[in-house]
């Protein structure tokens, strides 16, 4: 059954507070996703965001997925490298780094972000594993994964610059894998 007008305007409204949100989210972080400034840089009534977004988190939410599919559009193809690959995604995600703390923070009163973050945590421990299954023990792989994941963690942490990161990483990342695959078990 083909769409009507409505649905095409309810999605194409929905796009453009998202879009509004996300660009608010890169620019100051979540202290700048306000519902009443997004109302008036799109010239809406407060009352028609919350009518598609029931509250702020719902927004935030959104605005994050959306971040999230805008990187995995852009993955770099299977011929790269896998030390490379898991460059390039922590490179992406340097700018949800800087949300980390306001998703921490949500999550504890929020439904909606504390499932988003669960959510997030799962994919990126299971890209992660996916990656490590075929360089580390099976019985290791967990806290293989939880080590490269506090590794990128401590490097945001510590504000360190895209060519150190890379360099702790990719350190960290050749002494996870340097095990050779006929010695898994």
């Amino acid at each position: 059954m083909p769409r009507t007008r409505s649905d095409l305007d309810r999605d194409a409204k929905i796009a453009e507070i998202v879009l509004a949100a996300e660009r608010r989210l890169q620019d100051g972080g979540y202290e700048a996703l306000s519902v009443a400034a997004i109302a008036r840089e799109l010239g809406l009534a407060q009352n028609a965001i919350y009518w598609y977004f029931p509250s702020k988190d719902d927004l935030f939410v959104a605005a994050l997925r959306q971040m999230l599919r805008g990187i995995a559009a852009q993955k770099p193809s299977r011929t790269v490298g896998e030390i490379e690959r898991i460059l390039w995604f922590t490179d992406q995600l340097e700018a949800l780094s800087g949300l980390r703390g306001a998703m921490s923070e949500r999550a504890q009163t929020s439904a909606v972000v504390a499932d988003f973050v669960e959510e997030l945590d799962t994919l990126l421990s299971r890209m992660l594993s996916n990656v490590l299954r075929n360089h580390v023990p099976q019985k290791d792989l967990a806290t293989a994964v939880e080590a490269v994941r506090a590794t990128v963690q401590g490097t945001f942490v510590r504000g360190l610059g895209k060519r150190t990161r890379r360099k702790v990483l990719t350190f960290t990342l050749e002494r996870v894998m340097e095990k050779p695959s006929s010695q898994l078990g």
